[in-house]
């Protein structure tokens, strides 16, 4: 039953991020701190040891540090900066590439996307709440990307897969 809790905050997390995103193109601090301080509690259900929580948590500070450095050469909003690493504290050492080449992958397709948008869709198409991303820019949601990646990765992260697994659902 945990896990299934576990797996709800998690996604939720991500689906709040990604909605919030999308209508304002911020994401709450809360989000990102929700996902650390929430992320030893998973780390003790699925079995990890308090090393392999530093390591996850180790994890999380270095892509912090690398996203501050391109939220300050403006590559990243603030928000996008905090909430990579706090959903990189999740997935750990083991999936932090496929992490990474998710949300790559995923926001290369979101720009392309919203440079279509831009372009062709009619502003009076899009609806009131829509507008800010679709319409008017700049910028791109990137916690849509950050959301993806995640799920590209989940089945690499020793505590995603874990909990998948907690809760009896067969991958």
């Amino acid at each position: 039953m945990i896990s299934l809790a576990l797996l709800v905050l998690f996604f939720a997390g991500l689906l709040f991020a990604a909605c919030h995103d999308v209508a304002t193109m911020t994401i709450p601090n809360w989000v990102s701190v929700a996902f650390v301080l929430v992320f030893p509690l998973a780390g003790v259900a699925v079995g990890l040891t308090p090393a392999q929580i530093g390591l996850h948590l180790l994890a999380g500070l270095i892509g912090f540090a690398v996203c501050i450095g391109l939220f300050a050469l403006g590559v990243f909003g603030g928000g996008d900066a905090k909430l990579l690493p706090a959903v990189l504290v999740w997935m750990g050492p083991a999936a932090w590439l496929p992490y990474i080449y998710g949300i790559a992958l995923t926001g290369g397709l979101l720009a392309v996307l919203l440079l279509i948008s831009r372009r062709f869709v009619p502003e009076t198409v899009v609806p009131g709440f829509l507008q800010r991303s679709f319409v008017k820019g700049p910028g791109i949601p990137y916690a849509v990307a950050i959301g993806l990646g995640a799920i590209w990765a989940m089945f690499r992260s020793p505590v995603l897969s874990s909990l998948i697994q907690g809760t009896g659902f067969v991958y």
